[in-house]
């Protein structure tokens, strides 16, 4: 062979995918409950994250992945379908995606990308120590809720009777209900409950905080609150109530402020542990981590809409401000 054929050899394999000349391809499976509109960011997130590490889709890296934008009874189904797949690893939004993994194996490792509760419904031991084929971030719902009803306060100070819109699906709910009461009470704020269970329900906030039943809302963590977005956003508009929301998609799509984990960093650290049980790490080893960043968003056109003139403190420490 002379060295022309030798050159051009070496330039066909290396177009070659590595996966075709050998390299290991590892599958990992991704089940996000939302829609792709809303979530998208989060998973190019966790995509970037798993790049910086030198995974590559269509090298070393087969990325499956199934969002859920029906009900969270749909998320076994999906779990099963990705799970036929046979995933080396396989990521979970939130701690009901991954619960709904496990019901199904409890050999495949899976990470938790972001969630609460992870203890509480027996997906793992402890923080500290997982103990099973689960590991990955758990969000600090309680102090988020704590900060939140401070943060209204503050933009809202004349605020007295504070609605409290929540759903009895959502894993922590008793304990961000009780840790809302103690907030209140230290603002000398009066809670008015309430609980929807469905999309229906909804008009309930209408009937229980119309009419001066309350003049602010705050509105709690939930993957069903999450889905009916736009309609507690236009229910807020309706009663002009200044309120105050769990993510900042809510703010996004014209809700008033959100504090919040930072999603997107959360999804990128989800790749670290992606990365070590790929090298050989065991889920029950590797210990849960709670979220460092914070996230405070801000719709100045809502507050417009409301009359309202967002303290500087406030606009100062806005990671987003939404025009």
């Amino acid at each position: 062979m002379n060295r022309r054929d030798i050159i051009l050899a070496l330039l066909s394999l290396s177009a070659v995918p590595l996966a075709a000349r050998g390299q290991r391809v590892f599958r990992v499976g991704v089940l996000i409950h939302g829609t792709e509109r809303t979530q998208g960011a989060r998973l190019e997130a966790l995509r970037a994250g798993l790049r910086e590490l030198g995974y590559v889709e269509g090298r070393n890296l087969a990325l499956s992945v199934r969002w859920n934008e029906a009900g969270l009874e749909q998320l076994p189904d999906l779990a099963a379908g990705l799970l036929r797949d046979k995933p080396d690893v396989f990521v979970g939004f939130p701690a009901l995606s991954a619960a709904a993994a496990q019901k199904h194996s409890q050999t495949v490792p899976i990470v938790i990308a972001a969630g609460a509760g992870a203890v509480k419904i027996g997906l793992a031991k402890s923080l500290a120590r997982p103990g099973g084929n689960v590991t990955g971030l758990e969000s600090q719902s309680e102090e988020l809720v704590q900060k939140q009803i401070e943060l209204l306060k503050t933009i809202a100070p004349g605020i007295s009777r504070l609605g409290v819109l929540n759903t009895a699906k959502y894993l922590l709910n008793d304990e961000a209900l009780l840790a809302a009461a103690q907030a209140a009470k230290a603002l000398k704020l009066a809670l008015v409950d309430v609980k929807v269970g469905a999309l229906g329900e909804l008009s309930r906030l209408a009937s229980i905080c119309g009419k001066g039943g309350c003049n602010a809302l705050l509105v709690m963590p939930g993957a069903d609150l999450q889905n009916w977005r736009a309609q507690i956003i236009d229910q807020a508009a309706r009663l002009r109530l200044p309120a105050i929301y769990p993510n900042p998609e809510f703010v996004q799509d014209g809700g008033l402020i959100s504090y919040s984990s930072n999603f997107e960093a959360m999804f990128r650290s989800a790749a670290t542990y992606v990365d070590k049980i790929l090298k050989g790490a065991k889920p029950a080893d590797l210990p849960m981590e709670r979220p460092t960043r914070f996230e405070l968003v801000v719709n100045l056109k809502t507050a417009r809409a409301l009359g309202m003139k967002l303290p500087q403190i406030v606009l100062g420490r806005a990671d987003r401000v939404i025009e």
